[in-house]
């Protein structure tokens, strides 16, 4: 899957909705996909910012960037390693710093590279939402092979009367029958 982009995280994406679908559901990849891209986008321009302020004074030489957002999204630990893999391929040297006071995870990474930062950010936006579609596409595939799965097409209700029309007839039926019962037979036993 890693031809889909060319590179190991948008498989991974795609790899991440693929799971977090077959586990959830298809509505809240969506939903997930759609937080996640806003994300991208915020982080995109809080780089730009970094990168802006670097231009203008002598800046230190490593910034950080806020992760809370990409926190409150579920299963925060694969897209921690989407985002790695993307800035890897820049040649971003990054490291993850989490602040135990406030329990927010920082990004830390060079001021010289915050331009290939936000540029992986917004390629991250940019294909969240295709990702998203080429994993559900793949989940129906997945589901469409499975023999037997096939969908009933009546309605809860006539399925529900034929349930009660077969356990009708098994209840007639069982009354009409006669139990044989049976004493049990006792054996005498000899010994030598």
């Amino acid at each position: 899957m890693a031809s889909d982009y060319g590179d190991e995280a948008g498989s991974k994406m795609i790899d991440d909705f693929m799971r977090f679908g077959e586990r959830m559901g298809e509505r809240a990849m969506y939903a997930r996909a759609s937080q996640m891209r806003q994300a991208f986008e915020n982080a995109t321009r809080e780089a730009q910012g970094i990168a802006g302020d670097a231009a203008e004074k002598q800046p230190p030489e490593w910034a950080k960037l806020d992760m809370h957002e990409f926190q409150r999204i579920e299963d925060y630990g694969s897209i921690k390693g989407i985002i790695e893999d993307r800035l890897a391929e820049r040649g971003v040297a990054s490291a993850w710093f989490p602040d135990p006071e406030t329990g927010r995870e920082y990004l830390l990474f060079r001021i010289a590279d915050a331009q290939e930062v936000w540029k992986s950010f917004d390629e991250l936006s940019r294909e969240t939402d295709d990702a998203a579609a080429k994993a559900a596409e793949k989940i129906r595939e997945q589901r469409d092979k499975v023999p037997g799965r096939t969908r009933d097409e009546r309605t809860l209700d006539e399925r529900a009367e034929e349930a009660r029309e077969a356990s009708e007839a098994l209840e007639a039926e069982r009354s009409t029958t006669k139990a044989l019962t049976r004493e049990p037979r006792f054996q005498e036993t000899r010994a030598k």
